[in-house]
C-alpha cells in the first residue's frame, strides 16, 4: 500500500517515542507495554478493555504474564509522562520558543466505574449528570496537567503531562495493609503537580501560565503557587467573591501592624453601573470575538494580601463572571485568551474517554488503573505529536463525506486513524509484494484496511 513520507515519519516517530518510554520500564515488562501499545492504538473495537489490547496486539497467549506487568507499569507512571514531557520539548521546542508564555491547564476529571471489588474506587462529583442528573458517580478521580501548545495552522492543541489519582481517606484506609498511600485534597495535588513541572520548563525562561477552574480558586492554590518564580495563576472566582481595595499606607507609620485590606468593593453595584464598561477584541475558541468587560486591581483573602486583577465579563444575557490572574501586568485580553484555552483540557477528556476508552479497561488493581491511565495519557500525546507535522489534506480525508466542513481542523480520532493506517500499510508492504498480486486483489485490501483504520 502507498503511504506518503510524512505519514511514514509520523509512524517512525510514534514508534521511537514508544521504544523510549520503554526503556523506563523493568526489562521484563518492556516487550508487553510496547505490545499493548500498540495494540491500543489497532483495536477498532467499541469496548477499550484490555483484553481488546492484547487481542489487536495478538499476544493473547500470554495474557497472564501481561495481566502481571500491567502494575509495573503503574509503579512508573510518573516517570513514563516525565520522559514524554521531556520527548514533547525536544520535538515542539521551538514552537514553545516563540510563544509569549507557557500555558498548563489543571483539573480534575472522574472515570466512572462499576463494582465493589475495584481498588481506589468511590463516589465522587458528577461533571456530566446527562438525562439522569446524578450529582454523583462511582469510580476513580484523576487530576490531570495538560501542556497547551499553539499549532500554526490547528490552533491550540493539549499534550497530557502528568496524571495522579484522587483518594479519599476511607479509600486509603481499605487499602493501607497494600499501598503506602497518604492522603492529599485535590488543591495539594495540583500545587505538587505544578511545582515538580515548572522545574522542567526553566531552560525556556518564560512566564507560566496557570489556568484552572473556579474549583481550584482557593488560598492553598494562589498562594503556594504565587511564591513561585515566574508562575501566574489565571482562574475564575465565585460571583459572591470579597474583594477589597488595596490600603494606601500612611506617609507616617504608626503602631501596629499595617492594613492589608481595604474597603469592600460592591460587586453587584458594579455589574449594574453602566460605567467603565469598554469592549475588548479577543480569540477565544478558535474565532475572533468582542467581550463587554470592566477590569481594576484590587486584593483578596485568597491571596492574603497580594494584588490581583480582576476582569468582569457581562454577556449580552446579562450573565457575568469574574476572571482573575495573580499577575496584575497581563493586558486584558491576555487574561481572557488564556482562560479561555482551558476548554482545551475538557476537549482532551472527551477523546481519552470516547477514542481511547479512558477509564474502560475493566482493571480491579489500584497499580493497574494507574497504568492504564498513564498509557491512554501516553497514547493521546504520542498521536498528537506523531501527526504535529501533518497537514490537513495528509490527516483526513474528506471526499466521502461532502456534507462535513473540509477546512474543520482535523480531530483527535483523524490524527489516531491517520497513524493506525500508516501502521498497517507498512506492515502489508514489508510483508507482501504488492507487484506480484493481481490488481483486484490489491483493491480489496484497500477497502479492507480503510474499513479496519
Amino acid at each position: 500500500m502507498k503511504t506518503s513520507q510524512d505519514q511514514n515519519q509520523a509512524v517512525i516517530l510514534f514508534e521511537t517515542i514508544a521504544q523510549r518510554l520503554a526503556e523506563r520500564l523493568p526489562e521484563k515488562t518492556k516487550p508487553f507495554f510496547l505490545a499493548m501499545m500498540l495494540g491500543a492504538l489497532l483495536a477498532i473495537a467499541r469496548r477499550r478493555t484490555v483484553t481488546k489490547w492484547l487481542m489487536a496486539a495478538q499476544i493473547s497467549d500470554d495474557y497472564q504474564k501481561a495481566f502481571y506487568h500491567i502494575p509495573h507499569i503503574g509503579r512508573k507512571g510518573t516517570a513514563l509522562l516525565d520522559e514524554n514531557l521531556k520527548m514533547i520539548l525536544e520535538e515542539l521546542g521551538e514552537v514553545i520558543q516563540t510563544a509569549k508564555s507557557i500555558r498548563m491547564v489543571l483539573d480534575d476529571s472522574p472515570t466512572k466505574r462499576y463494582g465493589l471489588k475495584i481498588e481506589g474506587a468511590g463516589y465522587h462529583h458528577n461533571p456530566t449528570p446527562g438525562r439522569t442528573k446524578a450529582k454523583i458517580c462511582f469510580g476513580h478521580s484523576w487530576v490531570v496537567a495538560a501542556l497547551v501548545i499553539t499549532h500554526p495552522a490547528f490552533g491550540e492543541i493539549s499534550f497530557p503531562i502528568a496524571a495522579e489519582l484522587y483518594l479519599r481517606q476511607k479509600e486509603i484506609d481499605k487499602l493501607k495493609e497494600k499501598y503506602d498511600r497518604k492522603f492529599q485534597t485535590k488543591t495539594t495535588m495540583v500545587v505538587e503537580i505544578v511545582k515538580r513541572l515548572v522545574a522542567k520548563f526553566k531552560a525556556f525562561e518564560k512566564k507560566i501560565e496557570v489556568i484552572v477552574d473556579g474549583g481550584y480558586a482557593a488560598d492553598t492554590v494562589l498562594v503556594p503557587l504565587s511564591e513561585l518564580a515566574n508562575v501566574v495563576v489565571i482562574t475564575r472566582f465565585r460571583r459572591d467573591s470579597a474583594f477589597y481595595e488595596i490600603p494606601v499606607q500612611p506617609e507616617k507609620r504608626g503602631r501596629g501592624r499595617p492594613k492589608v485590606y481595604g474597603n469592600k468593593i460592591d460587586l453587584v453595584s458594579m455589574i449594574e453601573s453602566e460605567d467603565g464598561w469598554e469592549y475588548v477584541e479577543c480569540r477565544q475558541y478558535g474565532r475572533d470575538v468582542t467581550k463587554r468587560v470592566k477590569w481594576f486591581i484590587v486584593t483578596s483573602k485568597l491571596t492574603r494580601g497580594k494584588p490581583i486583577k480582576v476582569v468582569l465579563i457581562k454577556e449580552d444575557d446579562g450573565v457575568w463572571v469574574p476572571l482573575v490572574s495573580t499577575d496584575i501586568s497581563l493586558e486584558v485580553r491576555e487574561i481572557l485568551e488564556s482562560y479561555a484555552v482551558r476548554f482545551g483540557i475538557e476537549e482532551m477528556f472527551k477523546d481519552l474517554k470516547e477514542v481511547w476508552g479512558w477509564g474502560k479497561q475493566e482493571l480491579r488493581l489500584l497499580e493497574s488503573n494507574e497504568a492504564a491511565t498513564a498509557m491512554n495519557m501516553l497514547l493521546y500525546s504520542m498521536t498528537e505529536l506523531a501527526t504535529w507535522n501533518c497537514d490537513l489534506v495528509e490527516l483526513v480525508d474528506r471526499s466521502d463525506r461532502p456534507w462535513d466542513d473540509p477546512l474543520r481542523r482535523p480531530s483527535h480520532e483523524d490524527r489516531r486513524r491517520y497513524l493506525r493506517r500508516g501502521i498497517l500499510d507498512k506492515e502489508f508492504n514489508d510483508a507482501l509484494d504488492l507487484a506480484s498480486i493481481p490488481q483486484k486483489i490489491t483493491t480489496l485490501l484497500k477497502k479492507l484496511l480503510q474499513l479496519a483504520a
